[in-house]
C-alpha cells in the first residue's frame, strides 16, 4: 500500500497555517525530508511536519503525522486526530 507525504515546515499546520505550509507532496518520507533540509527557499524545518495520506484507511490505518528535528532525524509519530487534539490543548 503506497502512501504520500504532505510536507509543513512551519510551526503548526491546518488550523494554524493551513496548506501555506505545505510545501509539497512527496512519494515517500525521505523525499520529502530531503526537499525540506537541501532547501534554499524556505526555512522552518526546526518545525517540520509530514501528514502521511494512506491510500486504504482502515481502524489502524489512518493518516499519520510525523514530527522531524532540523537535522531531517524523525523525533515522533501520532495519527492525526491526536496530533490535532494536542495542539488543541
Amino acid at each position: 500500500m503506497a502512501s504520500k507525504f504532505l510536507l509543513f515546515t512551519s510551526a503548526h499546520y491546518y488550523p494554524y497555517g493551513g496548506m501555506d505550509d505545505c510545501k509539497g507532496v512527496f512519494d515517500s518520507a525521505e523525499e520529502a525530508v530531503s526537499h525540506a533540509v537541501n532547501s534554499d527557499t524556505y526555512s522552518g524545518t526546526s518545525n517540520m511536519h509530514l501528514l502521511e495520506i494512506k491510500n486504504e484507511w482502515g481502524p489502524n490505518n489512518g493518516p499519520l503525522v510525523h514530527d522531524y528535528d532540523a537535522n531531517g532525524m524523525r523525533v515522533s509519530t501520532h495519527p492525526l486526530s491526536e496530533y490535532i487534539e494536542n495542539e488543541d490543548d
